[in-house]
C-alpha cells in the first residue's frame, strides 16, 4: 500500500512538478544569457512583436555607418590633396621669386640659376601631380586609378615644344608671340602632352571630373581636384596648365640667345601670367577647405543621427539588467523550491497523507 501511494504521488503530481521545473530551466537559462550578452535575444525571433522595428533600424544604422566612412576615406583624400597643393603652391612662389630677380638682374648667371631651378621643379611637380592616397591618385579625379601625368615633364614632348618656341625668341619671333604660342601648347588637351588620356581635356571639362563621393541617402558630392582643372567652375584656365608652362619657359631661357630687351618682355609676361597662377591655386585651396567643412559638418549630421537609430534599437534590443537580475534572483528560489519538494515527495508514504 505504501509504494502504490508513494507511486500514484510521484507519478502523478510530480510530472507536472517536472515540467514545470524545466520550464523554469529554460526561463533560467534565457535570463542567463540575457544578462551575459545585454540583450533580449540572440534572434529577431525571439523579439517578439518588436523584431519588426528591429530590422528595420539594423541596415539603416548600416547604412549611415557605410556613409561616415566614405567621408572619412574623402576626408584622408582632401588633406592630402591640400597638403600637395600647398607644395605646389611653394613651387609657384618660387618662380615668382625667380622671375623677380630675372627682373632686375638679367644676367648670364641669374638666367642659368633661375633655368636649373625650374627644370628641377618640373620633377617636383610631376611627382606631386602624381600624389596617391591609398591606391588612388588624388589628383585624377573620377579616373584615380591612371597617373594624371604619363611622364616626366621636363623631358616631355610639352617640354621640348616649349623649348623650340622660346629658341626663336629675338630672331624670328617676339616675346609676345613664344608667350602666345607657349600657352596654346599647354593648353593641348592631346594625351601625353603630358598628362593621361583621362585627364587631357579643356579646363572646365576637367572641373566637372571630380571625384563623387557618396554621403547620405541619393546624395552624391563632387570632392577633390584635377590636375587640369580650372580654378572656379566660371573659369576657362588651368593654373597648373599654365604652371608648367611657365616653368619650361624659364628651364629653356638658359639655351636661348635673345637680347636683354626681348628676355624683359618675356619675363613680364610671364610674371603677369603668375600672379593669375598663384590666384587660381588660392581658389583652388580654399575651394578644398569648403568641401572638407561642408562634410565635416555632415558627418555630424550622421553621427547624431547614427547615436539616435542604435538608441531606438537598444530600446527594442537591449536588456534591463536591473530587472533580469531581479527575475534571474525569483527563477532560482521557485526552482530550488521545486527541487526541494519533488525530493519530498519521493519520500512520502501514506502516513505523510493522513
Amino acid at each position: 500500500m505504501t509504494g502504490t501511494i508513494s507511486s500514484f504521488g510521484f507519478g502523478g503530481i510530480s510530472s507536472q512538478l517536472l515540467l514545470g521545473v524545466q520550464n523554469l530551466s529554460q526561463s533560467q537559462n534565457s535570463l542567463q544569457l540575457e544578462a551575459s550578452t545585454g540583450v533580449l535575444s540572440s534572434s529577431y525571433a525571439g523579439l517578439g512583436a518588436s523584431r519588426t522595428q528591429a530590422l528595420a533600424l539594423q541596415p539603416a544604422i548600416t547604412q549611415v555607418s557605410a556613409w561616415m566612412s566614405n567621408i572619412t576615406n574623402t576626408q584622408n583624400t582632401l588633406t592630402t590633396t591640400q597638403t600637395a597643393l600647398s607644395q605646389i603652391s611653394t613651387i609657384a612662389q618660387d618662380l615668382t621669386s625667380s622671375l623677380s630677380t630675372l627682373g632686375s638682374t638679367l644676367t648670364y648667371s641669374t638666367v642659368t640659376t633661375a633655368a636649373t631651378a625650374a627644370q628641377s621643379a618640373l620633377t617636383s611637380l610631376g611627382n606631386l601631380l602624381n600624389t596617391k592616397q591609398g591606391d588612388s591618385y588624388v589628383f585624377a579625379g573620377q579616373q584615380n586609378t591612371t597617373a594624371p601625368v604619363s611622364t616626366d615633364l621636363g623631358t616631355s614632348d610639352l617640354a621640348t615644344q616649349i623649348e623650340q618656341a622660346v629658341n626663336q625668341l629675338g630672331s624670328t619671333t617676339s616675346a609676345d608671340d613664344v608667350l602666345r604660342t607657349t600657352e596654346d601648347l599647354a593648353s593641348n588637351t592631346a594625351a601625353g602632352q603630358p598628362f593621361s588620356a583621362a585627364v587631357s581635356t579643356s579646363p572646365d571639362q576637367a572641373y566637372q571630373q571630380k571625384m563623387q563621393a557618396v554621403v547620405g541617402q541619393s546624395e552624391t558630392v563632387s570632392v577633390g581636384m584635377v590636375a587640369t582643372q580650372s580654378a572656379t567652375a566660371t573659369s576657362t584656365t588651368s593654373p597648373i596648365r599654365n604652371l608648367i608652362r611657365n616653368l619650361m619657359v624659364v628651364a629653356s631661357l638658359a639655351s636661348s640667345s635673345a637680347s636683354a630687351s626681348d628676355y624683359s618682355s618675356l619675363i613680364s609676361g610671364l610674371q603677369s601670367s603668375m600672379e593669375t597662377v598663384t590666384s587660381g591655386l588660392g581658389d583652388m585651396s580654399g575651394l578644398l577647405g569648403v568641401q572638407q567643412n561642408s562634410l565635416t559638418t555632415q558627418t555630424s549630421m550622421l553621427s547624431q543621427m547614427s547615436s539616435a537609430l542604435t538608441t531606438q534599437l537598444g530600446q527594442v534590443k537591449d536588456a534591463d539588467l536591473a530587472q533580469v537580475s531581479t527575475q534571474v534572483t525569483n527563477t532560482n528560489n521557485q526552482l530550488q523550491a521545486s527541487y526541494s519538494l519533488i525530493a519530498d515527495m519521493k519520500g512520502m508514504t501514506l502516513a505523510s497523507y493522513l
